[in-house]
């Protein structure tokens, strides 16, 4: 009696036929599991490509070069040679999988060890300094998630600066700069998506500045990028961005782990 085989339409396996047709040969097999498993790579790969990158921008030698070492070298080499006698060739991939795992749990150990205590946030992970070196009286944590506070905001980091003998057009400044780019991200980020989004808001007094850092994980977006853009129809397009950047001494913006982090020494 002839069998009736329903045909396989597995995305790897489709996906696998686009190069191979014949399902008996070994090249056909291998690339099916390697559709199946690979995957399950990216978003630690992502993580370890994000952290080794931050790393490297805040002067973390010692996580740059671990995750350097281990990522792809140690870590796919020292899995594949255990792995392979066991399961066949399959177990190189997985070996990609371990690694990616591996280098996560390097991160976590990482800031495990900086703090003396399991990482519980993002900023744990990323190990910020709670003070960035500033005492906690030079420094003041707002978070913002309506429009009709960051007006509010302002006047705060205007008194903030005043109380630590900031001049008053340079607070006035530091309040101004704050009020327009946290409006900004409230006003257009927030209605991107349908998510619940906040402005995290850090004002430092450091020396003879004053350092805002405004943090948030709306979508993508440099200040930079739309300060130069300019619309000859519209002269107010961006304005506030671009007076904010005239406030500041020094402005910075850098996209990571999905978070906007700009910050801005007045």
């Amino acid at each position: 009696m002839k069998r009736n085989i329903k045909p396989d339409k597995t995305s790897s396996k489709l996906l696998t036929r686009l190069f191979f047709r014949d399902p008996s040969t070994p090249e056909y097999a291998l690339t099916v599991s390697g559709l199946r498993i690979l995957p399950l790579c990216m978003i630690l790969s992502v993580i370890s490509m994000h952290f080794t990158c931050y790393a490297q921008a805040s002067g973390k030698t010692l996580l740059v070069h671990t995750l350097s070492v281990v990522d792809g070298v140690i870590g796919v080499a020292g899995f594949s040679p255990l792995l392979v006698p066991v399961i066949g060739m399959d177990g190189v991939y997985w070996a990609n999988v371990l690694n990616g795992v591996v280098c996560a749990l390097l991160v976590v150990v990482y800031a495990w060890a900086a703090w003396k205590k399991f990482p519980t946030n993002l900023d744990d992970l990323m190990v910020i300094p709670e003070d960035f070196g500033i005492p906690a009286e030079d420094r003041i944590d707002i978070s913002v998630k309506r429009i009709g506070e960051v007006e509010k905001v302002s006047e705060q980091v205007i008194d903030f600066c005043q109380a630590r003998g900031v001049d008053k057009r340079r607070a006035y400044f530091a309040g101004l700069a704050l009020e327009e780019m946290a409006g900004s991200v409230v006003g257009h980020g927030f209605h991107k998506d349908k998510k619940t989004h906040s402005v995290d808001i850090r004002v430092s007094r450091k020396g003879e500045d004053v350092i805002l850092r405004i943090k948030d994980d709306c979508i993508p977006f440099d200040p930079e990028e739309r300060r130069m853009i300019a619309d000859p129809e519209d002269g107010m397009k961006n304005v506030g961005i671009r007076l904010a950047y005239s406030c500041a001494k020094e402005v910075r913006h850098r996209n990571i782990l999905g978070l906007n982090v700009l910050t801005l020494r007045i």
